[in-house]
This record gives C-alpha cells, sequence and structure tokens, in this order.
C-alpha cells in the first residue's frame, strides 16, 4: 500500500471512528430513561447463529458470517464465499427462518441476509368471550444487504434492513435498520490475542402499526474475543439497549482434539435475556468437515421453554 492510500484510509478510520462515537454518546442519553418495552420489531432482538448464541451471544467480535446480524465488520476477514442457513424451533407454533451470503469481492466483502419468522394459529377472541371465534397467522421480516472493509489497521462494516410485521390482515410501514461497526484486532491481552468491537445495532426508522409508532430495539455493543490457545476462544459483549437494562454476555468455545473433523463444544451466560429472566445459560456444540459447518445451540427461558438454533454454513 502506497502512502497516499494509507493516508486515505487512515483518515477513513478516523472519521468511522469519530461518526460511530459522537452517535454512541448521543445515544447513550436513553440509559438515563425508563423505556423498558417500548421499542417495536422485538424479533430483531433474537439472536441468529448457533455457533454465536451457544456462547451466550457474546458475538460482536466472531468474524463468520453470521456478523451478516451482530456485526457487519466481521466480515471484513472473510476471504472466500460464504453461505449461512438457520433455523429456529422457538416458542409454540413459531419458527424463525434465516438465510445469508457474503461475498469478497476486490478488498470488500458485500453480504445478504433475510429472517423470516412466523407464528401460526393464533386464536381469534373477542371481549367477554372464552372460546376463540377463529385463527390468524402472524410474521416478521427483514432484508438486509451489507458491506465490508479492511481499514489502516481496523476492520468496518454497515448493513441496511428493510423490516416489516403482519398481524392477520393489518401490516405495518416499511421501517428501515442500520447495524454499524468495528473491530479492531491486533492487540494482545496477557499475551494473547486480543480483538475488541464496536458495534451500534438496530438504529432506524419508527415502526408504524395501525395508529401506534414504535422505536426500534437499538443496542449499542462493546465486545472483546481472546484467543487464550489454538483451541480455545472467550468473548464477551457489554449490551446497552434503548428498552431495557444494561446486560453482558459471555461465551467459551472449546475444539476438541478430534481426528478429521472440527468438533467445537461451546457454552454462554447472558445476564438478562430477551424475556427478562435469569435463565440466562446456553449451550452448543459444532461439527465442521472441510468447508462446511453444522452447528446446535440449546437456549433455555425458564417457564417459557427451550429453544433450539440449528445452522449451517459453507465456505466456496
Amino acid at each position: 500500500m502506497n502512502s497516499d492510500n494509507y493516508r486515505r484510509d487512515k483518515m477513513k478510520k478516523i472519521l468511522i471512528l469519530a461518526g460511530m462515537i459522537l452517535l454512541a454518546g448521543e445515544s447513550f442519553a436513553w440509559m438515563s430513561k425508563s423505556d423498558a418495552g417500548t421499542a417495536g420489531a422485538q424479533f430483531l432482538k433474537i439472536g441468529i447463529g448457533a455457533r454465536a448464541m451457544g456462547m451466550g451471544g457474546a458475538a460482536s467480535a466472531l468474524t463468520d458470517v453470521s456478523a451478516l446480524y451482530w456485526n457487519p465488520a466481521g466480515l471484513a476477514s472473510l476471504e472466500k464465499r460464504e453461505v449461512f442457513a438457520q433455523h429456529t424451533d422457538w416458542f409454540e407454533d413459531t419458527s424463525i427462518e434465516f438465510i445469508g451470503a457474503a461475498v469478497p469481492v476486490n478488498g470488500k466483502v458485500f453480504g445478504f441476509s433475510m429472517t423470516y419468522l412466523s407464528i401460526d394459529d393464533f386464536e381469534r377472541r373477542i371481549a367477554d368471550s372464552s372460546a376463540p371465534i377463529g385463527t390468524f397467522n402472524a410474521n416478521d421480516s427483514a432484508v438486509g444487504i451489507s458491506y465490508a472493509k479492511k481499514l489502516a489497521g481496523l476492520d468496518a462494516g454497515m448493513t441496511v434492513r428493510a423490516l416489516k410485521s403482519k398481524i392477520g390482515s393489518d401490516s405495518s410501514n416499511v421501517a428501515i435498520a442500520a447495524d454499524a461497526g468495528v473491530i479492531k484486532k491486533g492487540l494482545s491481552f496477557s499475551g494473547k490475542p486480543l480483538s475488541l468491537a464496536l458495534v451500534l445495532k438496530d438504529f432506524g426508522t419508527k415502526m408504524k402499526f395501525v395508529s401506534k409508532q414504535d422505536n426500534l430495539p437499538s443496542v449499542i455493543k462493546l465486545g472483546m474475543g481472546v484467543e487464550v490457545s489454538p483451541s480455545m476462544l472467550v468473548a464477551a459483549d457489554l449490551n446497552l439497549p434503548r428498552d431495557n437494562e444494561v446486560n453482558m454476555s459471555i461465551g467459551f468455545e472449546y475444539m476438541l482434539p478430534v481426528e478429521a473433523v472440527k468438533f467445537p463444544v461451546r457454552m454462554g451466560y447472558k445476564t438478562l435475556n430477551d424475556f427478562d429472566t435469569i435463565d440466562g445459560f446456553s449451550a452448543g456444540f459444532g461439527l465442521g468437515m472441510g468447508s462446511y459447518n453444522l452447528d446446535f445451540a440449546w437456549v433455555p427461558y425458564g417457564d417459557f421453554d427451550d429453544t433450539y438454533r440449528l445452522s449451517l454454513a459453507g465456505k466456496f
């Protein structure tokens, strides 16, 4: 890289960091408010990626294709085209599907993702009636495009999503959400490789449903990942959400010494999960063969029920 390109990349890095710090500073104002439960588009808070969720959602500093959801800066490290698909078995008759792809092109990475949550056979009732008068369906969807690039000593990325919700015959407007993130690699913690991350997630326009408008469930994430050994990774995220209390995620991944295949096992904990309960433990494992990885995660929600995620990723 010549000196002019280096200076341009350095200036881009400074501008990106300055912009994100300014936006983060303004956004911290909501921490003094009581906004719990006031945000719409709650499906955006349901974590994607069995690897990440097995680690408690501590994923801001991870650099795999699930960065399409967690931190678009994590895409900048991808060297091959990657595809990703996940099925989530949620509560009752609710399921969540996610597909995504990331393609490196001349030092940049472009991504596409789609999330679809569906709830079938909700009972329809009228006031003062104990018996249902019928059923209806509901769904939420998000379609996103991502862009990431390595700058001078910093990975940066951005995702923009179009969101829409439907309950029975009623539909919301099309809301726009954006994520912006950076990852700083090459650091050291007690002699171990350290990465730090900053993400501004789900900032955008309000979602209007019938006559009610809601803010998006925006969150600021500060993350870290430490490679304790070639076979063990420790990650942590500090989460500052618009509509809830400050909370933290921590996760571990250990690669078992199995020949011919990759066999990681994972465990995580989140201090306040999506349903405000203390049952924040999660666990999972993976199986990698060649360019393909199959991952599974178990995420319990106390009295609500257990949830399961199965995801498949491939490189080519």
